[in-house]
């Protein structure tokens, strides 16, 4: 039993012990610290893809393009491509970043384009400079996230494309969030750019979005403006 509490005027109080939490609410307690704890792990692991992995990857990429362009190896000519991961580009965005550069393969596998190259074409679609639709895709979030900023193109932009005979400049036109199967965005004419023509030569970048959460598609659209076999004004230094 307490011992008394003795009061200013000499009353003595017996307090009864206070009752220890219940077994329901020590669950709940347990819960709320294993929810906390998860939370806490959630964070620290979009933290890490959106940071460190991104950023180490995604160096990696730029790193692998430039050096690529200035070794002995030679893109796959664009009329010789024939197999998954044969690189026959290279895509320079000057809105990215000054010195943002990747490669560009074939197909849209996670491996072994998109993870580790950087940025993948649609298997069927045109090729830089020809009529139709040279349509890529990239990642925005993880593996380097090529295209984490393709929310910020806007009218004025322009896209380098340099294979291994030309370089192409294409100029942005519009941009367009579309539900995942919506696969009509990468056809010849895309039906929803404003003023498509039968013989345009179209670029389409695409990638999911939101960033993490990949319930819809983000897809920008660039039409060329100029075609040559000499470095082109505004190509990365």
């Amino acid at each position: 039993m307490n011992l008394p509490e003795l009061l200013t005027d000499g009353t003595k109080v017996y307090w009864g012990e206070l009752p220890g939490p219940s077994k329901s609410s020590q669950r709940y307690f347990r819960g709320g610290e294993t929810l906390i704890t998860l939370g806490l792990i959630l964070l620290l692991f979009v933290g890490y893809k959106t940071t460190y992995q991104d950023n180490v990857v995604g160096d990696n990429q730029t790193t692998l393009a430039i050096s690529y362009e200035k070794s002995n190896n030679r893109f796959v000519p664009v009329n010789k491509v024939s197999k998954l991961g044969d690189i026959f580009a290279q895509i320079y965005v000057p809105r990215f970043a000054p010195t943002w550069t990747r490669l560009i393969a074939q197909g849209t596998k996670w491996h072994p384009v998109l993870n580790e190259i950087g940025v993948g074409h649609y298997i069927g679609t045109a090729m830089p400079g020809y009529v139709g639709n040279f349509a890529v895709a990239a990642h925005r979030g993880g593996f380097g996230g090529a295209f984490k900023q393709i929310h910020t193109l806007r009218e004025g932009d322009r896209v380098y494309v340099k294979t291994g005979t030309h370089y192409f400049v294409y100029q942005y036109l519009q941009t367009k969030i579309v539900d995942p199967s919506d696969v009509s965005v990468i056809e010849r004419i895309p039906p929803e750019l404003a003023g498509a023509q039968k013989q345009g030569r179209y670029m389409t970048m695409t990638s999911c979005t939101p960033i993490f959460v990949n319930t819809q598609r983000i897809v920008v659209w660039l039409e060329l403006v100029s075609k040559g076999t000499t470095e082109p004004e505004g190509w990365r230094s």
